[in-house]
């Protein structure tokens, strides 16, 4: 397990990320390529999927950063 202590704004960014991932398939949407799609959702589904994900990604060791540069595709 990586402990790793991390700022509110870290876990801000963090769940920022993983909440357009779960909604939009991105860490960061691209709405200026196009088209958009979310997903339909109750609010609380959503809310517990992202903190879910979040505190996995905490644990883990994982910043807002890390999942960025997972999409990058070269």
């Amino acid at each position: 397990m990586n402990e790793r202590k991390y700022s509110v704004s870290e876990i801000n960014e963090l769940r920022r990320a993983v909440e357009y991932k779960w909604l939009f398939g991105s860490y960061t949407p691209h709405f200026n390529e196009g088209g958009s799609c979310s997903r339909s959702y109750h609010e609380e589904e959503k809310t517990k999927a992202v903190e879910e994900i979040v505190r996995t990604h905490m644990i883990a060791g994982h910043t807002a950063e890390d999942l960025y540069a997972s999409e990058v595709t070269e």
